[in-house]
């Protein structure tokens, strides 16, 4: 079992401002409930216990007053410096974190309870980084998503979204082994900004093993434009939120 985990929430949701005004991503609402409470009450449903949160610094205490509402062990890893990208939030996280695997998810990305427990059978030990990745994703923009190649073992050969040619899309939810973040402290030393495909790219080519665990045609989405957000309210998104409300015992009103 996999008892902790990181959640990356320090983005500012540019693509959503028009809507968020000048409150972050991880505050918008689906069906009265912030993004990040999908995130982290599937995680919780499958026996994660501690999350270590990195947040914007401005938004801390908005994030740790939502958080004890939700009755979890948590700790809040503040980010002064959101530009630098979700690579330095994770960097950011190094010190929190104590077991050899963890989660890592992103904020903006709701998944069903069924991906998560396909890492959790494909952790034998040997991998030091698990992507679960969808090989036929139906509700998202693929043209936006972050793209992943692997080769016929499932070994990850590059990952971002820039690539023509892929095989999978990232999720946004990973398993994680403690020595990730000895490159995360690499990149940091050289760069001003990097982003958690940066590492993993750089991870690939110090031989790291790295595979993704297909979950093709899985329940999940994210939510990077408001066009998206629409679609959780009225299209192909809300079947996903729906499941996973359901999963979580939660009734839409």
């Amino acid at each position: 079992m996999i008892f902790e985990a990181v959640v990356l929430a320090g983005g500012v949701g540019t693509r959503l401002r028009e809507y968020t005004k000048d409150k972050p991503k991880w505050m918008v609402k689906i069906f009265d409930r912030p993004l990040i409470f999908y995130p982290v009450m599937t995680l919780k449903s499958v026996g994660v216990r501690k999350f270590v949160v990195v947040v914007s610094e401005k938004w801390r205490d908005e994030m740790e007053v939502y958080l004890k509402s939700l009755n979890i062990e948590f700790i809040t890893v503040p980010n002064d410096a959101v530009e630098k990208e979700n690579g330095y939030s994770f960097f950011l996280s190094k010190n929190y974190v104590s077991s050899e695997y963890f989660f890592l998810t992103m904020s903006d990305h709701i998944y069903s309870v069924e991906m998560v427990k396909a890492l959790l059978k494909h952790n034998a030990g040997k991998d030091d980084v698990l992507i679960c990745g969808d090989s036929d994703p139906r509700y998202i923009n693929v043209a936006e998503a972050t793209k992943i190649l692997t080769d016929q073992e499932k070994r990850v050969l590059i990952i971002g979204k820039g690539l023509d040619n892929f095989t999978h899309i990232d999720t946004g939810l990973f398993l994680v082994r403690q020595k990730l973040f000895e490159v995360a402290e690499m990149l940091n030393s050289e760069k001003e900004a990097f982003s958690f495909s940066d590492i993993i790219n750089r991870a690939i080519k110090l031989n790291y093993a790295i595979r993704v665990v297909d979950v093709a045609g899985g329940m999940w989405t994210e939510i990077d434009t408001v066009q998206d957000l629409m679609e959780a309210f009225e299209g192909k998104r809300r079947n996903v939120v729906e499941i996973v409300l359901k999963e979580l015992g939660v009734k839409i009103v």
